[in-house]
């Protein structure tokens, strides 16, 4: 075996070594039969040749699907689960933002704390924030038909001083206050005072706040800012990308005071570990090498998306139930290799032509995280000429901003494979 750990991670790089040679060979070889003939799966009640069943799988990636654990993110669970406990008590909780690149989990948060908020009474409503809906008119009706059922036992005096919902007979309907921020506003006092009246904690998830920004962001956290100075059961939960609700923080605004701000990252090698460690003994009973989590975090980055091929991965081409070792490691590899060479291709085609691909390039050739000054010094363009390219990254979320005058790639590895492949030439 080896000798030294660090030379365990050659899988990572076995993979890439082996030529194309061999994936056309094995593709002609398996189109030969020398055993019996193929069986409709559908008939067959052998499994597969996997040692653990394929069907029982739990790692499911795949943007916004909730892992079967969420290693590393225990404290943004904690401080979700006290809001939940606080909605649970009739209590006004704080409000959180959960911000981080794409694929980092912050969709797959909110929809497991929904899950759980439900399970203990409280009303979910969820929306998903979008820059086309200048109106909020598919917010308003979302937020209107999910939280009706809050009238239910609700008296008609109560019902009267509602600013924005009006009942009209059996049903519901919006009152325009003048403006479409006025009229959400409103809307987001009058469901908090339902939920006060009703008993019934409410918790509104909003994903993606970065594509409305102020339009939503601001009518939004004042009505909540009001509905928690009441001490109104209404909860609230967000995210965006790194610099969602940046500018209202910048401003000093009172209502952002209650908004705590978290921050979801690559996960550590103790964050790696749990996420594929504890799935695999709570579903077969079966341990992970040490060496194979080194090496799958290692060639993961920690990136949560490809934790999860990996998990996948080892789980479908395992050969012990018992135990994960490294020649399942190896063959894994080989599969989520082809999975993200598709994911960055993808990426790849979603830049847009022009200065934004240069500057892409130019980052690649800069390591991946870069100053802004330095890019626009190689592609030689000044930075007004490239401020719609960057903006555009940003909007697209291909790139980030870690810090004030910089920029970088949002997921790990996408340099790197644009200068292993080269695909602007």
């Amino acid at each position: 075996m080896f000798s030294h750990p660090l030379a365990l991670l050659a899988f990572a790089i076995l993979y890439r070594r082996m030529g194309s040679q061999r994936h056309a060979g094995a593709s002609c070889r398996r189109s030969v039969r020398n055993g019996p003939a193929m069986v409709n799966p559908f008939e067959d009640d052998d499994p597969g040749p996997g040692a653990l069943e394929p069907a029982a799988n739990p790692f499911r990636p795949g943007m916004g699907r909730i892992p079967p654990d969420f290693g590393g993110r225990e404290p943004a669970l904690r401080r979700a689960k006290i809001i939940v406990e606080q909605l649970t008590a009739g209590v006004a909780p704080e409000f959180v933002l959960y911000r981080g690149v794409r694929g980092v989990g912050k969709t797959a948060l909110l929809a497991y704390v929904r899950q759980q908020a439900a399970d203990r009474g409280i009303l979910t409503v969820h929306l998903e924030a979008d820059r086309d809906d200048r109106s909020l008119g598919v917010a308003r009706e979302t937020l209107l038909r999910d939280a009706s059922v809050l009238l239910d036992g609700v008296d008609a005096k109560v019902a009267r001083t509602l600013t924005a919902i009006q009942v009209a007979g059996v049903g519901v309907k919006l009152r325009d206050r003048g403006n479409p921020a006025a009229t959400f506003e409103s809307l987001i006092a009058d469901v908090a005072l339902l939920a006060q009246r009703s008993s019934r904690g409410v918790l509104l998830t909003v994903d993606e706040v970065h594509e409305a920004g102020d339009l939503l962001l601001k009518p939004l956290l004042r009505a909540a800012h009001r509905a928690a100075q009441e001490d109104r059961p209404f909860g609230l939960l967000l995210s965006g990308l790194p610099t969602a609700a940046e500018n209202l923080f910048d401003e000093g605004q009172t209502y952002t005071e209650r908004l705590a701000r978290i921050d979801l990252g690559l996960l550590d090698r103790a964050g790696t570990a749990d996420a594929v460690r504890r799935p695999f003994a709570r579903v077969a009973g079966a341990d992970v090498d040490d060496l194979v989590i080194d090496a799958l975090h290692d060639a993961s980055g920690g990136y949560p998306w490809f934790v999860q091929l990996w998990g996948e991965a080892l789980w479908d081409l395992a050969t012990d139930p018992d135990h994960i070792g490294l020649e399942v490691a190896r063959a894994a590899g080989e599969r989520v290799h082809v999975r993200v060479q598709d994911f960055f291709a993808a990426r790849w085609r979603r830049v847009p032509t022009g200065r934004a691909a240069l500057l892409v390039v130019a980052l690649a050739e800069a390591g991946g995280d870069a100053a802004m000054a330095d890019l626009l010094d190689t592609i030689e363009v000044t930075h007004q000429a490239a401020s719609p390219a960057r903006r555009s990254l940003l909007d697209l979320g291909l790139c980030w901003v870690p810090q004030r005058g910089r920029l970088a790639f949002s997921v790990p590895g996408f340099g790197a494979w644009i200068l292993r492949t080269r695909p602007d030439r």
